[in-house]
């Protein structure tokens, strides 16, 4: 499977012009020759809690009928961090999309920063089910941002059967050392492929990291985007590593459930 991430930067509260970016993006993707692309966390908002309450969309229409549509003319198959608005609620949703522009996953995130000045769990309601997709026969783990620092999603995710752990985000470049570290550890101790698609720019006084990367799952790191600019990274995934290094390594058979069961 030919991945690619999307390292952007977004408009805050440019709803419109955020969509027909993505769009632009899709398109490029798919003559390129790539299966899946991936978008930041908030890829139509920008991330600032106020300003997604007010421009968030239900997913009838707007926003994810571009994408579909987009991602059908394109062939491909699209993994997007979008708000998602349902009566009074608004959730930090991904949306999965396949080359037929239909939608075949959604990812609610279950587990919001309460961390100043974002306070997530002040503005938007939490998902309540962990995410998991299959894309052209592979199994996807999806993730957002600050989920990174809970290894027991990972972990869940890849006893479900998950191959590649998504993660859409919007992470600041304050922490930078954090993401490259977690993001490191989510593929190595997992024994997964890792895509942590993160964005640049700056909506709040805060910018944020860029620095999207995908990781194999011995822990070698595939494709590394810079911390300042826009662009396109790709690599090629072949599924069957997962079993090489497994075989070389057996942290899974390893486990002693007996022991740490009940955490």
């Amino acid at each position: 499977m030919k991945i690619c991430l999307a390292q952007i930067d977004v408009q805050l509260g440019c709803v419109e012009e955020n969509t027909k970016r993505m769009a632009n993006w899709i398109k490029r993707a798919g003559s390129e020759g790539h299966d899946l692309i991936v978008f930041p966390e908030m890829s139509d908002t920008g991330y600032d809690m106020n300003v997604i309450l007010k421009t968030s969309s239900e997913w009838n229409s707007g926003v994810i009928d571009s994408i579909k549509q987009a991602a059908a003319n394109a062939n491909i198959n699209v993994i997007a961090g979008i708000s998602e608005r349902v009566g009074g609620d608004v959730y930090n949703s991904i949306a999965v999309l396949d080359r037929n522009g239909k939608q075949i996953g959604k990812y609610r995130k279950t587990h919001l920063i309460t961390a100043e000045p974002t306070c997530e769990h002040m503005f938007l309601k939490a998902g309540e089910e962990l995410g998991l997709v299959e894309i052209e026969g592979n199994l996807i783990g999806l993730m957002t941002c600050y989920e990174i620092r809970f290894p027991e999603i990972a972990r869940t995710l890849t006893l479900r059967g998950a191959e590649i752990l998504v993660i859409p985000a919007a992470w600041p470049l304050v922490r930078l050392p954090h993401w490259e570290a977690l993001i490191l550890a989510r593929a190595i101790e997992n024994q997964v492929f890792v895509a942590a698609t993160s964005r640049i720019g700056n909506d709040t006084g805060i910018p944020f990291s860029g620095t999207s990367t995908i990781i194999s799952p011995y822990g070698n790191i595939m494709a590394s985007a810079s911390q300042i600019h826009e662009e396109l990274i790709s690599t090629c995934i072949n599924f069957d590593f997962i079993d090489e290094v497994r075989s070389q390594i057996k942290a899974h058979q390893d486990r002693r459930v007996d022991l740490y069961s009940n955490i």
